[in-house]
């Protein structure tokens, strides 16, 4: 028996968390027009207090030292990475950084808020239904776009990255709004198919991964175009008040890309090594090249492409990153338009 009351609770939380998320969006956009480099003047301070007369004087810039190429061990690239962080430029605290720290304190605040209406939507949900709440796709959505925030919840508190909550949080609203607008389906009881414990292994384990998959492919992006402004900047055709020049080195956006989808891609081939025991028990095979199941390989065999290209000295960079956007694509191709548009015996997992 569905609890209608939960049910309205969980869209009323999803709505409060967009808006939440939508200010949340607005504030870490003003603290970039005002022109703060996001928690890094502060947090440079406190890293390097020895060095930061030299720093402000030197006029030091982020930049990507020039001994990072050619590097393989993951060691060397924390080092790095801990180096560029200490060559943040430490600024005086002007009025502008003032209204930057404002709004920044308002976008980590109102960012934490919509986190747990998001959560709160997703608990209500699974309670209104007596079940977990991933049985459509809807459901899958809102989920996934939960687990997606909460990486980003937690890479702020841990690895100071508010740069990224202007992207994540805006990539978020337009999720949630899809899902409100286009994929909703009211809570329901789950069609006979879905009745086994591989529900909460198989899908519980998909909806981790297209989480990962998103915060992955967000840096992978800011990556290719701050690779491509640190080119430019090399060859002094950069312009100086770019946007692009106040966020990480390319390396550290590559380096947390790299990291989130290494991560996940042993889940994601859980992900499929589940699901294929689930269609034996529910169908007598292991695999039948159901679309759904064909999509879910091919995403697997992309991604198995990416570790290899960062394995390999001459796939690094730009190489690895588009095809770390192809893995991606295929997953939305999945995830939108097979489990919508395409017939097969994953179709319950649509909005129709």
């Amino acid at each position: 028996m569905i609890n209608e009351s939960l049910a309205r609770f969980s869209n009323y939380a999803v709505y409060g968390a967009m808006f939440v998320y939508l200010i949340a969006f607005f504030a870490y956009t003003a603290e970039w027009v005002f022109g703060r480099k996001s928690t890094f003047v502060v947090e440079a301070a406190a890293k390097v207090p020895k060095q930061a007369s030299v720093l402000v004087s030197a006029g030091v810039q982020d930049r990507v030292p020039d001994d990072a190429a050619g590097l393989d061990d993951l060691d060397d690239l924390d080092a790095l990475d801990d180096r560029a962080d200490a060559d943040e430029p430490v600024q005086a605290i002007d009025g502008g950084n003032l209204r930057a720290i404002t709004a920044g304190g308002i976008a980590v605040s109102t960012t934490v808020l919509g986190f747990a209406l998001h959560v709160l939507a997703v608990v209500c949900r699974g309670l209104a239904a007596h079940r977990v709440p991933w049985g459509n796709l809807y459901e899958f959505t809102i989920a996934g776009s939960a687990v997606a925030m909460a990486l980003y919840v937690g890479l702020l508190f841990r690895r100071g990255a508010r740069w990224l909550g202007v992207f994540v949080t805006g990539v978020i609203v337009a999720i949630l709004g899809l899902a409100m607008e286009v994929l909703y389906k009211d809570a329901e009881q789950l069609v006979p198919a879905l009745h086994s414990p591989w529900l909460v292994v198989h899908v519980a384990a998909a909806v981790l991964c297209s989480g990962m998959f998103t915060v992955a492919t967000v840096a992978t992006v800011l990556y290719l175009f701050k690779s491509h402004y640190e080119t430019k900047a090399k060859l002094g055709t950069a312009k100086p008040n770019s946007m692009w020049k106040r966020i990480p080195s390319a390396m550290k956006l590559d380096l947390t890309a790299y990291r989130i989808l290494a991560f996940s891609f042993p889940v994601w081939t859980f992900t499929v090594i589940a699901g294929s025991i689930w269609a034996e028990r529910a169908w007598g095979r292991y695999w039948g090249w159901d679309p759904t199941e064909t999509w879910a390989f091919i995403t697997w065999v992309v991604y198995a492409a990416y570790l290899h290209a960062r394995a390999t000295r001459g796939w690094k960079g730009r190489g690895a990153g588009i095809i770390a956007l192809v893995g991606y694509g295929c997953f939305i191709f999945n995830y939108f338009v097979v489990s919508i548009f395409v017939n097969g015996l994953h179709s319950y997992a649509g909005v129709k």
